[in-house]
């Protein structure tokens, strides 16, 4: 008769290292997806900040008064009544 306690404990290691070996990397898959999905809402974070910033800067672009200070500093241009006064710098040669 053969001894059935060894034949037990055989399939039983077998069936463990089986599982371990089915379970093992696809844990690991798991925790390397979890800290990949971390850093991903942190990025999305930043980018609604930043993007609500750049929102911001839009919107203050679009403003009337924007629009009246560039032309004045960029295009020179005056309102009625007023007067330019520009500095003079000498280049020396």
């Amino acid at each position: 008769m053969i001894n059935k306690k060894p034949f037990k404990l055989a399939v039983i290691t077998l069936v463990c290292v089986c599982l371990m070996v089915a379970i093992i990397p696809r844990a690991k898959n798991i925790l390397e997806l979890s800290q990949r999905k971390a850093n991903l809402e942190q990025q999305k974070v930043l980018l609604i900040e930043k993007n609500e910033k750049l929102t911001m800067q839009f919107k203050n672009a679009e403003s009337i008064e924007n629009m009246e200070r560039i032309a004045r500093e960029q295009l020179g241009m005056v309102k009625e009544g007023e007067q330019i006064i520009m500095s003079v710098i000498p280049k020396n040669n």
